[in-house]
């Protein structure tokens, strides 16, 4: 069962939403920052800063989610298993 968690109060949130879209695969998800909820459209932005605009009739489920987590560099991560076992 979709529920959508989210209201327009909650532009600026990271979110995740599900919507219809014409096609093969009828829904598609949506991950990114909700910029805005006004005249019964969403805009949000994915994290590679593509803008994304949907239509709330086509908003099928949504929810926050947590930010998403920072990366390490291949480096850092070396560094920290060189560290957290030493030979």
């Amino acid at each position: 069962m979709y529920v959508v968690r989210i209201t327009p109060a909650d532009a600026g949130a990271r979110v995740s939403i599900r919507r219809r879209v014409a096609g093969p695969l009828p829904l598609t998800d949506v991950v990114g920052e909700l910029l805005s909820w006004t005249d019964h459209c969403l805009t949000i932005r994915t994290r590679d800063g593509s803008i994304v605009r949907v239509a709330e009739t086509d908003l099928v489920a949504g929810r926050r989610v947590p930010p998403q987590p920072v990366r390490r560099s291949s480096s850092e991560q070396a560094a920290g298993q060189t560290e957290a076992n030493p030979q």
